[in-house]
């Protein structure tokens, strides 16, 4: 549960802030992967076919775009705006699970996230001259150059691919979701 903590904190995080949004968008725009085998024109050509191309944008709305989805898929957002307090333990843990798991299956169906370090956390871990402060928050006493000597606290996440299907301009990009009146 600490792992959905700090990917619902980072979620805020980017929301919250352009300069973090434009971060994490040059992360994606930009992946590092390893290079796949050379593959023939028809072989790439048929496998662009097959997978969406990843959304390209630097505005709010693809946030509110990731916002609509966990909300379509996992009703989180009528989760999270619900006031719990009349329900019994037993009554919430229920419906955290349905929660947790459907919006679980939407994280791995449109993003591919991938832990930053690989060690457990708790481990010690050394970090040289080459460390990437853009990847790892250094917190405690951070004085002095490296290498430095710490505990891994959180192994942190990146994205390494984002396949959000496309909006369409009949779909006001500030609505998450919109309201349902049956006639």
């Amino acid at each position: 549960m600490a792992n959905f903590k700090t990917a619902w904190n980072a979620f805020w995080s980017i929301f919250k802030s352009d300069e973090l949004a434009q971060t994490w968008n040059d992360i994606v725009a930009n992946p590092q992967p390893a290079l796949p085998p050379a593959e023939t024109k028809s072989e790439t050509t048929e496998k662009q076919e097959e997978t969406p191309s990843p959304v390209k944008s630097t505005t709010k709305g693809e946030a509110v775009h990731a916002l609509a989805i966990l909300q379509r898929e996992s009703r989180l957002i009528d989760f999270l705006q619900e006031d719990i307090a009349p329900y019994s333990n037993e009554q919430i843990g229920a419906a955290v699970r349905k929660v947790h798991d459907d919006a679980h299956n939407a994280l791995e169906k449109y993003f591919k996230l991938v832990p930053i370090r690989t060690e457990n956390e708790g481990e010690g871990v050394t970090l040289d001259k080459s460390f990437d402060s853009k990847q790892i928050r250094l917190t405690g006493k951070t004085a002095g150059e490296p290498p430095f000597h710490g505990t891994l606290l959180h192994r942190g996440w990146k994205a390494e691919n984002i396949t959000l299907p496309q909006r369409t301009d009949a779909v006001d990009p500030a609505v998450i979701c919109p309201a349902e009146v049956e006639i």
